[in-house]
């Protein structure tokens, strides 16, 4: 995520807490699978988008905002592939290193702390694919992410992004407030992001709506929580439970009605 402009301690109570048996109860409840993600993302998805990646043992690949490094270890299981993740919050970095040894994959793994509204802390043309799951509607300037990830990407790789800030419907002043809960958001109409590829340098390969396995986890989620109020309570706060049930409310209640949708796009580095 986005230093100086993502509210990174908003996440501090879910890090702190990220591996214990309680936050692990409530992944499984939310996502049904437990691949230690704390975003939108769940193991079908991923399984139907890394062969989009067309990642093998020899390639290398990056998540930009990997947070816990749920998807980017999934990945990295089924590939068996070189990997690299860059976050702005060290307490998600830490978590993903303790992830990554548990797992027997630290040897894969190089993860970096890094505010991505930056350049990208590589050189370029060195990876194969490049991923970032609901991380760009927290960047200040988007088109110059979008310039280092082409950066960074050799010929023929891919980019594959989600946002799920797309608007396509009217939404109220305080349903903004609520869905805006960790920190500097930014909502954008269709057409903009593929825009954006375009001035970054990427060309879109594909584009597919997500919005309703969005409305499922989130909904999970709210479910998941709610059933564990009482132990969530004591360790997050009374105050922090609320807010964040409110949001993930939000998040269901604007994409049931199509005001906001989750999209995933394919990109790759336009031919010089």
């Amino acid at each position: 995520m986005c230093a100086g402009a993502f509210d990174d301690q908003s996440y501090d109570a879910i890090y702190q807490h990220f591996e214990s048996p309680l936050m692990q109860k409530v992944r499984h409840e939310a996502y049904g699978r437990d691949i230690g993600q704390h975003s939108w993302v769940t193991a079908e998805e991923l399984e139907v988008d890394i062969p989009r990646l067309r990642l093998m043992g020899a390639s290398r690949f990056l998540d930009l905002g990997c947070g816990p490094c749920g998807p980017l270890l999934f990945t990295v299981g089924q590939v068996r592939c070189r990997a690299s993740g860059v976050d702005v919050s060290p307490s998600a970095i830490a978590v993903g290193r303790r992830r990554a040894s548990k797992l027997g994959l630290e040897r894969f793994v190089t993860l970096t702390e890094a505010d991505l509204n930056g350049p990208l802390p590589f050189e370029s043309g060195i990876f194969e694919a490049v991923v970032s799951f609901d991380v760009v509607l927290h960047l200040l300037d988007r088109a110059a992410f979008f310039r280092e990830v082409a950066r960074v990407l050799r010929p023929g790789g891919r980019f594959l992004f989600t946002d799920a800030g797309v608007v396509t419907g009217l939404i109220t002043d305080e349903e903004t407030r609520l869905r805006t809960f960790h920190g500097y958001t930014q909502f954008v109409q269709p057409g903009f992001n593929e825009k954006m590829l375009e001035v970054g340098g990427l060309r879109l390969v594909d584009c597919v709506d997500r919005t309703a396995n969005l409305v499922k986890n989130a909904t999970g989620r709210v479910r998941a929580r709610f059933n564990h109020q009482r132990e969530l309570e004591q360790q997050e706060g009374a105050g922090y439970f609320y807010r964040q049930q409110r949001y993930l409310e939000t998040v269901v209640c604007l994409a049931q009605r199509r005001a906001m949708l989750r999209m995933m796009y394919l990109a790759e580095p336009r031919a010089a």
